[in-house]
């Protein structure tokens, strides 16, 4: 089928993108070449700084991938496309709603409304890229774009693996599949951080938390990988990571004072940050208000809980899939 003037127009943005992360990320690999370390300067600015390069670099070879397939018209690219919006909405949706209402540091000398300028600039920034993954996750997810994506009536894809009883993933779970994995990878360094976290609204810190954190990035991981398999196993294990992320938030959120330990939370890994960063002390912006805190609480917990439970939703209902034969695909979008 002829491909569409807003697939191969798509295909440029993403390639363009890409070149552009890529160049983000040849900036910051040159930064770790180049540029002298200060005494003073903490171990966590150069692993953040790596950390980053990577990111971008598996970023940018990822939207090269997809927009190779978005021109030759794969319907792994299409699915590609298609998750790449539902983490860049996840990332930017919240960004663009709580970036007004965050205190920022008084800086002597400047604008009254620097401040305000600074905040409204920041959510359109994030307003930008939510109505691209808006529009995007709409145009490709349209009846006339996904026909141009599936083959023509009694075709064989010759790169296709030929099995006896093939077995089509559904595209909901190919979706949740990857970002279980995509998102799991992009937190693995948060355990480094050793950032206060909650369990069950059990505050843990230290290690602990930080092997909480650990434990949940590969779990989350593995049923990803489970989900993209069409194992039974990992169906049963995504929905045990959906059930307890939706308990842990009713944990933390109903259980009385959590507006307060919220508060307090807040402010030790504001501390940490500082400090792991080499930042002073003073200047930074003050914790949230109570009010302040209880509602980004609460918009975290209804936003979370709804992500979390449209996942859940279609695991549980797409139990006609999964199957234990071991000659499906692996792994392919």
């Amino acid at each position: 089928m002829k491909r569409s003037t807003g697939v191969t127009v798509s295909a440029i943005f993403v390639f363009l993108g890409s070149g552009v992360t890529l160049m983000f990320g040849a900036l910051m690999a040159l930064t770790l070449l180049v540029a002298p370390r200060q005494p003073e300067q903490p171990p966590f600015v150069s692993y953040v700084l790596t950390f980053s390069l990577l990111i971008s670099a598996a970023f940018a070879l990822w939207g090269i991938a997809s927009g190779v397939g978005l021109l030759y018209l794969k319907q792994w690219a299409r699915i590609s496309m298609i998750v790449f919006c539902c983490i860049l909405l996840l990332f930017t949706v919240p960004g663009m709603i709580l970036i007004p209402f965050l205190p920022l540091p008084q800086t002597p000398g400047a604008h009254d409304n620097l401040a305000v300028v600074f905040k409204i600039g920041m959510s359109a920034f994030y307003g930008v890229f939510v109505v691209i993954g808006g529009a995007w996750l709409y145009f490709f997810n349209q009846k006339s774009v996904k026909e141009q994506f599936s083959p023509p009536p009694g075709a064989v894809d010759p790169a296709a693996p030929q099995t006896t009883q093939p077995t089509k993933r559904p595209l909901s779970i190919s979706i949740i599949g990857w970002i279980l994995v995509v998102t799991g990878v992009l937190a693995l360094p948060a355990p480094l951080l050793h950032l206060p976290m909650f369990f069950l609204g059990i505050k843990l810190t230290g290690w602990g938390a930080s092997l909480f954190m650990l434990t949940w990035c590969v779990v989350q991981g593995v049923a990803g990988i489970g989900l993209l398999q069409l194992r039974s196993w990992g169906r049963f294990l995504a929905i045990g990571v959906f059930s307890f992320a939706l308990l842990n938030v009713a944990a933390i959120t109903l259980v009385p004072g959590a507006a307060t330990r919220f508060q307090q939370m807040n402010a030790e890994t504001q501390a940490k940050m500082q400090a792991q960063m080499g930042l002073p002390a003073t200047g930074m912006p003050t914790p949230f208000s109570p009010a302040m805190t209880r509602s980004f609480m609460w918009f975290g917990a209804i936003f979370g809980s709804a992500f979390v439970g449209i996942q859940l939703w279609f695991v549980v209902t797409r139990k006609d899939a999964f199957t234990e034969v071991a000659n499906i695909p692996t792994l392919s979008p």
